[in-house]
């Protein structure tokens, strides 16, 4: 199962904006003690979410993954700045982005091993989910044989097959040498 599909994809696009979103915000309130509006939190995991659902074709590296979290980081600033209204802090000090650079790394890093793991479960699920639906596939039932309507005469089972004899076994001119 590729890590690209779509739903694997948005699934994937989903567990980046709210891992991004909910370290920001957490840090955001344990810097200013503001606690955000579910609304403003739910339209950040979206738009996260929308950015990050075209990046998902592939597998992102750590770094990959490093330079999609500080965007993510640097944006969500600017919008939980906004949310509170600190708009002092729209322009951060050193330690701030500090904060943000050390939150966007490791964000990556828990990233990169969850999706290593998502797309090795895929694998897994994939390698064994092939074989068991060839065998329940085999094991349902045969749909019955539909009947000829009752004035139809059957057809003799020479004549049924009579196409059909002429192409089984070896050539003709084997059997007469």
């Amino acid at each position: 199962m590729h890590v690209g599909r779509p739903l694997i994809r948005g699934f994937r696009a989903l567990v980046f904006a709210v891992a991004c979103t909910g370290v920001t915000a957490a840090l955001h309130f344990a810097a200013g003690g503001h606690r955000f509006d579910p609304l403003h939190l739910a339209a950040a995991v979206a738009a996260v979410t929308a950015a990050a659902v075209p990046l998902g074709k592939r597998q992102r590296g750590p770094l990959g993954l490093l330079a999609a979290c500080i965007a993510a980081q640097a944006v969500l600033h600017v919008w939980f700045t906004l949310a509170s209204g600190h708009l002092a802090h729209l322009d951060p000090g050193l330690t701030m982005t500090g904060v943000h650079l050390l939150a966007a790394a490791a964000t990556a890093l828990w990233l990169a091993r969850g999706d290593a793991a998502l797309a090795a479960l895929a694998d897994l699920l994939t390698l064994f989910a092939a074989p068991a639906l060839a065998l329940l596939l085999a094991a349902a039932p045969v749909a019955p044989a539909r009947t000829a309507p009752a004035h139809a005469a059957p057809r003799p089972k020479a004549r049924r097959f009579a196409a059909v004899a002429p192409l089984r076994g070896p050539p003709l001119g084997a059997l007469a040498g």
